[in-house]
């Protein structure tokens, strides 16, 4: 199967937990374990069955993007 930009690759687990680390640190940056840019955030957004903060993040450089649940006292920047 070919990537193109049009078509997202999900964040691997390792990553996954990378980010969630990042979002759940004060003042951190939180960048794309790949390529250190800058993630893009969407939410908090509502998935059924899930109590926590759910957002879902992308990296606009290396397309890559995941729905991050959980997030225990995220601290993403107001944008």
């Amino acid at each position: 199967m070919s990537e193109s930009p049009d078509t997202p690759v999900t964040f691997s687990r390792d990553e996954i937990r990378q980010i969630r680390e990042l979002m759940s640190t004060p003042r951190a940056r939180v960048v794309c374990p790949l390529c250190e840019a800058t993630l893009m955030l969407i939410g908090p957004i509502e998935v059924h069955g899930k109590t926590g903060p759910t957002f879902e993040v992308t990296c606009r450089r290396c397309h890559r993007s995941s729905i991050i649940t959980d997030v225990p006292g995220t601290h993403w920047p107001e944008v």
